[in-house]
């Protein structure tokens, strides 16, 4: 579906929407046009389509049809190639007379409608950005609240989000941000002795928080931004943010009762809320269609079953008249009535028999004499220019087996411009928390030399093996490389080269052309735990069942911990090729820990641990099957709970993500058993490590600290058939203190280095001098610049030392020292230089 079906279909809704709305604003649960307008995102963001006869457009759309081949099956079902939609323009097929040939134009060049559009979007998403960065950067001037009714508050509405009351004199109505750690904003001048009015604006900031209204809110502006073009999605967009508003109203007047209206209206009115500015993403308890608002209020009444029934009822209308595209009845006819379509089995069959038997092994040369004398009639002619034309068929090329020989085999090599072609291909990176993730599109250009001695199956496998490279180069790239252009235009310049020395020869020459969009926005500790928790809060298969988990435990033979992990990994790839959605349940019900079958403590190890780490072993198998490069050593990541103290409205909080991975040297001599015990083992240790740690010396730890002390709880569990290995890039380790706990003294050693105080002792003659901090564990500092001298003393990793001249690879250094400063010599190469400071700038605390 295009992107001007999707706008198209999505302004009629709006129309339906906003009719039925002014009629039934104050008849209706204001739930209903919260999810109304929900189906209007869904119709304006995701290109899926479900053809329905109780559609709309059915009734609008033409009757003739167009094949479509149904997956998998020799039938063809028909579609109506044309409805009230704008069409998808279809590419243009030409014809010569001198031989049999299939004609297709691949180039698709940048359309000026194109450029506009992104400019627009850039435009709109520009707008929305900075204004809402705007009002963050206020925000944050804010500060807590100290007042003992709203504390009382927030101890009787915890939830999982941690929620915050604060006050800002930037405001002056009330309003909420934040998906994750949610705020309710108060305007200074809040009468806080009013705790009636108080009661009224918190439960309606809480119902925006508890119905996510934030990310709502975030979704309507994206619709806005990708639709900027069409002035009934603003239309949407206004009237979205009325009825959050008017819902929320309703769910406060529910829960406080009918009587409270009257004093909720005049609260509304005597606020004389006003918008501070355009604060786009945020929810606010403000002056927004105020006169329609204390209508509403008023004309509030219990939700009978009839108002119920009502709203399902148009709920399930709407979507099933306007959200739905056309479906052709007469094609559900034919589709009973055997070989009555356009492409009959007889006409399939036509086609596939240009799929010689040993095709791939004929030279193309041979292939070509071949093809053109058996399709050297009109008829077959005929046909497959039928089959080329079918704009269907060719969008499924990927997908579809006869399709992909069609357009990747027989049009391309039978054409009449045979000898080069251009193959395009795009892949994307998935980083939930970016703004826009990393692309690369491409085009393979493959120019045939030697017609007599290349085959059809090289031909295929240089396009299939070149596009399957440079997906994973992309995978493969890290979130600091993929943001840096240039060092991505290096990489990806030196992988084109690669790929034409690799796969061009005498037979067939090889060129790769790309452009290449960065990812934007990204940064690791934020988005590996937004990731984490978006990840918790999808389900793409359902639980598994009880017959999925008794074929499982099938492979839990009374010896299987003793079998080599190889064996053991083969034997459960073969269960899961059997049924790849039962794995796939089960793979789901482990990744949440949300099993609905019943299981003993050794099946829920079993599954847990043995079963989850032999199947990420697999995947790593076939992928390298896939792509002909190495086998990637599987990972695995594990947010830990948080550690939190909260106190009069203030907290103190740490969190932690953790990712590792390891490396079996040989799967066929290590068993199971001591597989899973080094793997569960390391996140047992690191688990009672985290839960041990009192949440006032996490408040002292940094990043570094945490990931040493992973690392060594790594290495201890690691042996020269295991080696486990914590990804540092991956570490999530984030605090907020509130509560200003009191900590430890930080020593200077582990802090800014460049900005570390030294005592006079330190210094010769005021002399600038240099600082340093070692970079290794256990460094003997020696008497004299020789690996020969006397050992002074131990330095041990990140200790400071104050350099003062340098001689033969070593440094003369001087340690301070509560003992008395130590003296002597160091190697270079152990110790990281990081800057100067002069002797007037240093004193010692």
């Amino acid at each position: 579906m295009s992107l001007l079906q999707m706008s198209f279909s999505g302004a009629v809704l709006i129309i339906v929407i906003a009719a039925i709305r002014a009629v039934t604003i104050n008849k209706l649960p204001k739930k209903t046009f919260i999810i109304l307008w929900g189906i209007v995102l869904f119709r304006l963001l995701i290109p899926y389509t479900v053809p329905s006869v109780f559609s709309v457009y059915t009734l609008l759309s033409p009757t003739t049809p167009v094949d479509i081949k149904t997956e998998n099956t020799g039938t063809y079902a028909q579609t109506p190639i044309n409805t009230i939609l704008p069409p998808v323009e279809a590419p243009t097929y030409e014809q010569t007379g001198e031989s049999p040939q299939l004609l297709i134009d691949h180039a698709s060049p940048v359309s000026t409608g194109l450029i506009i559009w992104l400019a627009g979007m850039t435009l709109c998403a520009a707008f929305f950005t900075i204004s809402y960065l705007h009002w963050r950067l206020e925000f944050q001037t804010s500060l807590p609240v100290q007042n003992n009714y709203v504390n009382q508050w927030l101890e009787t509405h915890l939830r999982k989000r941690p929620v915050s009351v604060r006050q800002s004199d930037k405001i002056l109505t009330p309003l909420t941000y934040g998906i994750f750690r949610p705020v309710i904003l108060m305007p200074k001048k809040t009468n806080w002795e009013n705790t009636e009015q108080l009661e009224y604006v918190l439960l309606h900031e809480y119902v925006h928080i508890c119905r996510y209204d934030s990310a709502v809110k975030l979704i309507s502006a994206l619709a806005v931004c990708v639709h900027w073009f069409n002035p009934l999605v603003w239309v949407m967009y206004v009237l979205f943010q009325r009825d959050i508003e008017l819902a929320c109203d309703e769910s406060v007047v529910h829960r406080f009762g009918e009587t409270s209206k009257s004093t909720y209206a005049h609260m509304l009115i005597d606020m004389e809320a006003r918008k501070s500015g355009f604060m786009p993403l945020c929810n606010s308890f403000s002056k927004n269609a105020i006169e329609e608002r204390i209508i509403a209020i008023m004309k509030i009444k219990k939700t009978s079953v009839i108002a119920i029934l009502v709203a399902v009822i148009l709920i399930a209308g709407v979507t099933t008249a306007f959200a739905t595209t056309a479906a052709d009845k007469k094609a559900e006819i034919k589709k009973t009535e055997n070989n009555n379509t356009n492409f009959s089995d007889e006409e399939v069959s036509q086609l596939l028999a240009l799929q010689f038997d040993g095709y791939e092994d004929m030279s193309v040369s041979e292939y070509q004499k071949k093809v053109w004398e058996m399709t050297d009639t009109k008829e077959y002619l005929d046909l497959l220019e039928r089959f080329s034309q079918d704009t269907a068929l060719y969008e499924k090329k990927d997908s579809d087996e006869v399709a992909n020989f069609l357009f990747y085999t027989l049009e391309p090599l039978t054409a009449e411009k045979w000898q080069t072609r251009e193959f395009g291909g795009a892949c994307r990176t998935n980083y939930t928390g970016a703004s826009d993730n990393a692309s690369l599109e491409y085009w393979i250009t493959l120019a045939i030399q030697n017609a007599d001695t290349l085959t059809v199956g090289e031909y295929n496998n240089t396009r299939i093996c070149i596009m399957n490279e440079l997906n994973a180069m992309l995978q493969d790239k890290t979130a600091e490389q993929l943001q840096t252009e240039a060092v991505m235009q290096k990489m990806l310049h030196a992988e084109k080269e690669v790929l034409k020395t690799q796969w061009s020869s005498e037979k067939l020459k090889v060129d790769v052309d790309y452009v290449y969009t960065p990812l934007y926005e990204y940064t690791t500790q934020n988005s590996v735990k937004q990731e984490a928790q978006q990840e918790q809060e999808k389900r793409e298969y359902p639980n598994g069942t009880k017959e999925d988990y008794r074929s499982l435990l099938t492979l839990k033979t009374p010896d299987y911990q003793k079998m080599s992990v190889a064996d053991f990994n083969m034997a459960l790839l073969d269960w899961a090729n059997e049924d790849h959605e039962r794995m796939e349940r089960i793979n789901i019900d482990t990744a949440y820990h949300d099993f609905s079958v019943d299981l003993t403590s050794d099946e829920l190890a079993f599954v847990t641990v043995s079963v989850m780490f032999s199947g990420m072993e697999n995947g790593a198998y076939v992928r390298s099957n896939y792509t002909g490069k190495p086998e990637v050593d599987p990972s695995y990541g594990q947010y830990l709970p948080e550690k939190s103290k909260q106190q009069n409205g203030q907290s103190a909080w740490c969190d932690l993500y953790y990712q590792f991975s390891y490396h079996i040297a040989d799967k066929k001599a290590i068993i199971v058993e001591d597989r899973d015990n080094c793997i569960s083992g390391m996140m047992t240790e690191i688990q009672d490590f985290w839960n041990a740690a009192a949440l006032e010396d996490l408040l002292n730890m940094t990043k570094e600290d945490i990931t040493k002390a992973l690392d060594e709880i790594a290495i201890q569990y690691s042996n020269d058939k295991i080696t486990i290995a914590i990804s540092e890039d991956q570490i999530s380790f984030e605090c907020m203190d509130e509560l200003n706990i009191e900590r430890e003294g930080y020593k200077a050693s582990v802090i800014d280095i460049g900005a570390l105080n030294i005592g006079d002792g330190a210094s010769e003659d005021g002399k600038v001098l240099k600082i340093g901090v070692i970079n290794t564990d256990a460094l003997k500092i020696r008497g004299e610049a020789s690996e020969d001298a006397e050992i002074c003393s131990l330095l041990m990793e990140t200790q400071a030392v104050v350099i003062l001249s340098e001689k033969n690879g070593f440094y003369h250094v001087i340690v301070p020292n509560d003992e008395g400063d130590i003296e002597g010599w160091v190697k270079k190469e152990y110790v990281d230089v990081n800057g100067w400071v002069g002797e007037e700038y240093v004193n010692i605390d």
